[in-house]
């Protein structure tokens, strides 16, 4: 899709500016006029005749707005490095508005080797492996807690805190796989069959031993696992549903068992625990600029910024709410970018009036 907007950009010849980092946004006292960039230690001055988008993703990988806006702990991060909250830096000094909703936090991994840029370490979303058959996912006393193959229930109940304790009695977790797991299925690049680096598991030979190795109640663990066995063999998740979402089957189930995709026993050794770390939410922030419905950047004042548009994931999810659906950043990329073209152009959408006199609201 990516690809396909390039094109486009360039059949029209759009000129396409990479390594290019913009310092600070350009006003003449009434709108945003331009912006002040830099590339190659060059200093840019860009005017701007319609209008400036923000469309910069989140600030996943500033640590002090994820504490600060985002209210996450110690969190890794799947994107690249520059996702840094450019657009709040951009937009503060003229008075852009923020806005936040509750935080999505993912679980993943790191597999020893993988890195990004500049040697920053590759971080995998766990959801596609959590819910295959032979794998569960246990807290610190050795048992479930959510269903694992649907990611709107077991990531927010990793975050669920404890008021009696102050703590997250979900936090830290492991998944728990056995060696059919790993004979079938790859787990992120690892796959089928390919051993597991020592640094991403911890394995032994039975239940128990694992259990002592990652410090959980070795009888705990060992009677989650055997409830779960008995699911599989109804085809039923009693405790926590496993399976009944088409969206679990579909992403991180396998269609060949039947009569429930998510749903497979752990018998046999080496048994495996990979331990599972806080993601933050893959360029999906808590926070982020606040806009009309024709996206353009709102100011604390409750009036639109002349010239000033936002996009994506840097525009605050309140259009979609908390949390996230499957394609929804491609979907509300596209259609920001739409509606502040459209507004800069002279040419305003009426949609939503259209669809407001429609219903008679």
């Amino acid at each position: 899709m990516v690809g396909y907007l390039v094109k486009g950009a360039l059949d029209r010849e759009i000129p396409l500016h990479t390594n290019v980092n913009v310092e600070e946004l350009i006003g003449d006292g009434e709108r945003v006029i331009g912006v002040r960039a830099t590339r190659d230690g060059e200093t840019l001055y860009i005017k701007a005749n319609r209008g400036v988008v923000l469309a910069v993703s989140s600030y996943e990988r500033n640590a002090s707005y994820a504490k600060t806006l985002g209210h996450q702990l110690k969190v890794e991060s799947m994107v690249m490095p520059s996702i840094n909250g450019a657009h709040l830096r951009l937009a503060g000094p003229v008075g852009g508005r923020v806005a936040r909703v509750p935080d999505v936090t993912l679980l993943g991994f790191h597999v020893p080797g993988e890195e990004q840029e500049n040697g920053v370490p590759l971080w995998r979303g766990a959801l596609p492996f959590l819910g295959l058959p032979h794998t569960i996912v246990v807290n610190r006393a050795g048992k479930r807690f959510a269903n694992e193959g649907f990611y709107r229930y077991i990531y927010y109940a990793t975050d669920i805190i404890d008021g009696n304790t102050q703590t997250h009695p979900n936090y830290p977790c492991w998944a728990i796989l056995d060696q059919q797991a790993r004979d079938k299925y790859p787990f992120g690049s690892l796959m089928p069959g390919q051993p597991m680096p020592e640094a991403l598991r911890v394995s032994a030979d039975s239940l128990e031993q694992l259990a002592e190795k990652i410090g959980v109640d070795a009888a705990a663990l060992g009677g989650t696992v055997e409830r779960f066995n008995g699911f599989c063999e109804t085809g039923v998740d009693e405790d926590f549903h496993r399976g009944t979402h088409p969206w679990g089957a579909l992403m991180c189930g396998d269609q060949s068992r039947q009569p429930n995709a998510n749903l497979g026993p752990l018998e046999r050794g080496p048994f495996y625990a990979i331990p599972l770390h806080r993601l933050a939410g893959g360029g999906i922030a808590a926070s982020g600029l606040v806009a009309d419905q024709h996206c353009q950047v709102m100011g604390w004042n409750d009036e639109p910024i002349a010239g000033l548009y936002v996009a994506g994931n840097s525009q605050a999810c309140l259009d979609n709410g908390a949390f996230m659906q499957s394609g929804i950043t491609n979907a509300r990329g596209l259609t920001h970018g739409y509606l502040a073209g459209r507004n800069a152009a002279g040419k305003p959408s009426d949609l939503l009036q259209q669809a407001i006199q429609r219903l008679g609201l």
